[in-house]
């Protein structure tokens, strides 16, 4: 058995379709007016002879004719300018991998003086870069936020991409060992040729000068890079004694919850879309440079969660507080 559909129950009706029930008002006031005047019709609908003498030069005789019409201005003397848009589109280009605030901050040296939600509302409405939808999280974690540089550094590694490397490694794999301060979100970096706690010992070695202030507390996960297995062995591991040595406290994160070091985990995403998508790496030494000057790109761009200002900025700018 057939059933043809019935138009009638679709769920969403054509706009062009729908008389309601105030262009049915205005339509009887029209014809009304028409066959006696429009000051009797005035009468009659309990209006003014304005909006009838209105209505009649819309009237061609259908009800569709007295729909209500847009209010939205066709101008506004608030509107983006044309220099405006092309700034956003020039600076959007040039610096938008680095994030919408380090675009900002450029647009605003260029003489741009509206909001930051007014220049990603541009962004979306043009259609300059497509909308990006970030996944809510449901896990309850309370998290040890860092109240000054130095309190709380995150420690990781991660694998250098094969596809990057151009030249002869002869097997070798190369590992990134970051450090990021979760106070000014300083980072550090460094490449490897071994994921083991030999390496990881001996990036702590000058850690604090390269970040240029003290360090407190040391957060890592449970990679056996840096820790030993608890069902195992007792025994610490190189990289815990480095950190004792150091006095430093050493914290671990919980098992299979990588967003408790979400800091570092987050720069490492930033990492592969900024560089090791976009380069290839023809030697060693060559992989080596493009991470340190990556590394001072990262420290001079400005970021939404600094309100705008640079990890440098913040560090400076804290030091200067404290000592004034």
């Amino acid at each position: 058995m057939c059933l043809t559909k019935n138009p009638l129950h679709r769920k969403e009706p054509l706009l062009n379709t729908i008389i309601t029930e105030e262009m049915r008002y205005r339509q009887k006031v029209c014809e009304y007016a028409l066959k006696h005047g429009v000051t009797k019709a005035a009468r009659r609908y309990h209006t003014y002879r304005q909006f009838v003498y209105r209505q009649l030069e819309r009237y061609d005789g259908t009800a569709r004719s007295l729909a209500l019409r847009s209010r939205k201005p066709k101008t506004s003397p608030n509107a983006h300018r044309e220099e405006e848009l092309r700034l956003i589109r020039r600076m959007l280009k040039r610096n938008g991998v680095y994030g919408l605030a380090e675009v900002y901050v450029r647009c605003q040296s260029k003489g741009y003086t509206r909001c930051f939600e007014s220049m990603c509302r541009q962004i979306r409405k043009k259609g300059y870069r497509k909308p990006q939808v970030h996944r809510k999280s449901y896990t309850r974690y309370e998290g040890l936020e860092g109240k000054f540089p130095g309190d709380k550094v995150q420690i990781d590694i991660k694998y250098v991409p094969q596809e990057c490397i151009r030249f002869p490694s002869y097997g070798l794999r190369y590992y990134q060992i970051t450090a990021i301060d979760e106070f000014s979100r300083k980072r550090v970096l460094k490449i490897v040729e071994e994921k083991s706690t030999y390496e990881t010992a001996k990036f702590l070695d000058d850690l604090e000068e390269r970040m240029g202030f003290p360090i407190s507390t040391i957060q890592v996960d449970n990679g056996c890079e840096f820790v030993n297995d608890e069902d195992r062995t007792n025994r610490e591991s190189r990289f815990e004694v480095a950190v004792k040595k150091k006095g430093w406290a050493l914290r671990r994160t919980r098992p299979y919850s990588p967003w408790q070091n979400g800091k570092v985990e987050r720069s490492h995403r930033e990492d592969g879309k900024i560089l090791y998508r976009r380069r290839v790496f023809t030697r060693k030494r060559d992989l080596v440079e493009q991470v340190k000057k990556h590394e001072r790109r990262y420290n001079t761009t400005a970021k939404y969660v600094l309100h705008f200002k640079s990890p440098e900025q913040i560090v400076r700018e804290y030091f200067e507080a404290t000592v004034a």
